[in-house]
């Protein structure tokens, strides 16, 4: 099975979505060049809210900041101790539970293009779920930072190699 729908399966059930959210979730990749270095980026939309994911590499985050710099959320994920996580399924709600961004981030990063409100992110990686409440502004950029996870919970629920 190839990389793409192996992403897609795994975020039809890390989100319990039915089998029309994951044809609306589908994603594309991108390959971004900055002083001849390829960056890959994943991106895609869900439900008309445009998503984009990446920043493996100092390279690659400045990219993402200066590519989508209209985007207005954005989530980092990363373990207590200081180090990024990717593979993170998210799911962003209006405060009524309508589902506004369901989409799997293979980088730490995830950015998004929202309407200004409040939202519910829930975060699921690694056997750990958060849950927090964001306010999107409608001009500049919203940042939270999802770092709940430890190094050794991190290590117990992916078999192999020390983290």
């Amino acid at each position: 099975m190839n990389t793409w729908l192996q992403r897609i399966a795994l975020l039809s059930i890390a989100l319990g979505l039915s089998g029309a959210g994951v044809a609306a979730a589908a994603e594309t990749a991108a390959e971004t060049q900055l002083s001849g270095e390829e960056i890959p980026i994943d991106q895609g939309t869900y439900r008309g809210t445009p998503w984009v994911s990446g920043g493996v590499g100092e390279s690659a985050r400045e990219v993402l900041m200066r590519e989508y710099d209209d985007y207005n959320l954005k989530l980092e994920f990363a373990v207590a101790e200081g180090n990024y996580l990717a593979d993170i399924a998210v799911s962003l709600t209006t405060p009524d539970g309508v589902p506004i961004l369901r989409a799997f981030s293979p980088g730490p990063w995830l950015m998004a293009k929202l309407p200004a409100g409040r939202y519910e992110v829930a975060v699921n990686g690694f056997e750990k779920t958060f849950v927090r409440e964001v306010t999107v502004p409608a001009q500049g950029l919203e940042t939270m930072i999802f770092n709940g996870w430890t190094k050794a919970g991190v290590a117990e629920a992916t078999p192999g190699p020390s983290y």
